[in-house]
């Protein structure tokens, strides 16, 4: 008797251990999202559950970027490949910049310029960023599909 409840207390730490170790941190699995395939700018948002509270306006994309194609890299890169459609007829055809991730604060950074994580999956990615109003602070809510 005394067997078989060793055997299952060592079978239950194995199976603990298993599991906690398989674990993925949050920031991996947000860079895993991140880059598991290319985005554009999304029009319409799939889950407005997920919006900060406050007041909340989407980026405006104008018609010139909706065909842009955004590729998170692992390397902390993301490169911008503007697509056929041009805001001005001198533009390059990619620009590359610099990208991070602070899961504690769920901070992204994108070429300097810092936004807050509000959802991420296959399917969307959200963030925003924090503007003061002119009638308190307004939430600028970005779209990655």
């Amino acid at each position: 008797m005394k067997k078989t409840g060793a055997f299952f207390a060592f079978a239950t730490l194995i199976l603990f251990t298993a599991f906690m170790g398989c674990k993925k941190d949050e920031s991996e699995e947000m860079i895993d999202i991140l880059t598991s395939k290319n985005w554009k700018f999304g029009m319409v948002d799939k889950n407005a559950a997920t919006n900060p509270a406050g007041t909340n306006i989407y980026f405006a994309v104008p018609e010139c970027e909706q065909d842009d194609i955004f590729t998170f890299r692992t390397d902390g890169t993301v490169l911008r490949a503007y697509g056929t459609k041009k805001c001005a007829g001198n533009d390059a055809t990619n620009k590359t910049v610099n990208y991070s991730f602070d899961k504690q604060t769920r901070e992204l950074t994108i070429d300097g310029v810092k936004y807050t994580v509000a959802e991420e999956n296959k399917t969307q990615f959200k963030y925003f960023q924090v503007t003061p109003g002119t009638t308190g602070v307004n939430n600028t809510i970005y779209l990655l599909q």
